[in-house]
């Protein structure tokens, strides 16, 4: 318990010490407004920036005032106001009175402030009444140099005078007039502002007076001329009322004048107005028989044809209700088609695989057989080739009796074929003296035309052809120098 009582004892003894160092230090800060300017003296006030040993000047900021060392004393920068009433005489003699206020303070730089505290730190209170005088005297001295005019004219020059003959002085005691004000300027004793402002009243009065009487003059001059200006317009109106009154003459006389032209022309306008009434009539009547007749026909055809378009409308709304069904049944169709072949797409492709196998296999069997077949064909192209060519070998020994040999096994084919288009015709009369033979004459006409035909194109002429082999002599030359025998006689 002891050792814990001296522990709490020992701690507030240090928080003690330490507030009453932190109120102590707090104490001596001191802090300087804007108006005021404190200068510190002491052991190393003037080592910050003091051109005076031991003086440390603080405008407006906040320092610490070291305590038995240092001390400060505060000094006022704010701005005081003084009135003077100055008399004097000025250039020309005369008394003047001069009424004025003054604005001045302390300067604000650190040299200002050292030389005012030098002088007025512990006269502060006095300070306005020795600027006073000071201010009073240059004042007077510079009244004397100025004529009365000079000043009521010039108020504002002799302010800057003032002004600039105590600034150098104002500024070796650390001090600035800020402002002279002139509020009044008289001559006690003696009314000369007033005789100075007679002459100018007398000035002023005259020069009314003469525009007084200018102004008069001008105004009857302007009576005058505006009695002229009246007569010459009664003039000109007078002048304009007789042209009027013979102009109003001659009318009238026309206007009697044409006074029958005017009832003939009349008298015209309301024989065409009546034959635009007859017209008019005429047209009322069209356009009455247009509305009764006209117009209810083209009601009635218009009532048809949007009856039609109406119809037809509801037709083809109804066409493409029905197409959009049957296209929605369609597409549903399509999407239930596509859903199956889908789903035998699996079954499909493994069909074709199984399909594919066997198709394999039964092609390599077709394979073996076409290439039996192949060979066959080549065997059977090879003798056909070999026929042909021993034909043509045939043909080449023999030549002519070949040829013929050739044309008459194919006579009958000829024959056939000349006789076929006859025998198509279902009935057919004959007029001709020869009766029935002249069928067969026809048919051999046929023949006739196509051996003639059968020359033309080959150049073989089978007449001829058929003569030599037949041997009407007995035997005939077969184009090689060699006799044939005649043919035996036709079974």
């Amino acid at each position: 318990m002891t050792s814990d009582i001296v522990t709490v004892i020992g701690v507030a003894a240090l928080v003690l010490a330490v507030v009453a160092i932190v109120a102590f230090i707090a104490k001596r800060i001191r802090r300087v407004p804007p108006n005021e300017a404190l200068i510190i003296v002491g052991r190393g006030a003037g080592r910050a920036a003091a051109t005076e040993a031991g003086q440390r000047v603080v405008v407006g900021g906040r320092v610490f005032v070291w305590p038995i060392l240092q001390q400060g004393f505060p000094i006022s920068l704010e701005q005081r106001q003084i009135g003077i009433t100055v008399e004097g005489v000025d250039k020309n003699r005369i008394k003047i009175a001069i009424k004025a206020s003054i604005n001045f303070k302390v300067r604000g730089d650190e040299e200002g402030v050292r030389r005012a505290a030098q002088r007025f730190l512990s006269q502060q209170g006095t300070l306005t009444e020795i600027i006073k005088e000071s201010l009073e005297g240059s004042l007077r001295s510079i009244v004397g140099d100025m004529t009365i005019e000079q000043i009521i004219s010039d108020r504002k020059g002799l302010s800057d005078r003032v002004v600039e003959s105590t600034k150098i002085d104002l500024a070796e005691q650390g001090l600035q007039v800020d402002l002279l004000n002139i509020s009044d300027i008289s001559t006690p004793g003696s009314d000369y502002l007033a005789n100075l402002g007679r002459a100018e009243n007398a000035r002023a009065r005259q020069v009314a007076e003469v525009s007084e009487a200018e102004a008069r003059r001008a105004a009857e001059f302007a009576v005058i001329e505006a009695a002229e200006q009246i007569a010459e317009r009664q003039k000109a109106l007078d002048l304009k009322q007789a042209a009027i009154k013979a102009q109003t003459d001659r009318a009238n006389a026309e206007a009697e004048a044409a006074g029958q032209l005017a009832r003939a022309e009349q008298d015209k306008i309301v024989a065409a107005q009546q034959r635009e009434a007859l017209a008019e009539q005429a047209r009322v009547t069209e356009e009455q028989l247009d509305i009764d007749v006209r117009k209810p026909a083209e009601a009635a055809a218009y009532a048809a044809v949007q009856q039609a378009t109406a119809e037809r409308d509801a037709a083809n709304a109804a066409t493409e209700a029905d197409a959009y069904k049957r296209t929605t049944i369609a597409q549903a169709n399509k999407t239930a088609a596509i859903q199956d072949a889908e789903a035998n797409a699996e079954s499909v492709r493994r069909a074709g695989e199984a399909e594919r196998d066997r198709q394999l296999a039964l092609a390599a069997a077709i394979r073996a057989e076409g290439e039996a077949r192949a060979a066959a064909i080549e065997a059977e192209g090879r003798a056909e080739a070999a026929a042909t060519d021993a034909k043509a070998e045939a043909l080449k020994k023999y030549g002519q009796a070949a040829i013929a040999q050739e044309v008459i096994s194919r006579l009958p084919e000829i024959v056939r074929a000349a006789a076929e288009p006859i025998g198509s015709i279902a009935n057919m009369t004959v007029i001709s003296t020869d009766g029935a033979s002249a069928i067969t004459k026809n048919v051999a006409s046929v023949l006739g035309e196509g051996q003639e035909v059968v020359r033309q194109l080959t150049g073989l002429n089978l007449s001829e052809l058929i003569s030599s082999v037949a041997g009407v002599n007995g035997g005939s030359n077969d184009g090689y120098g060699r006799t044939t025998p005649p043919p035996p006689p036709p079974a």
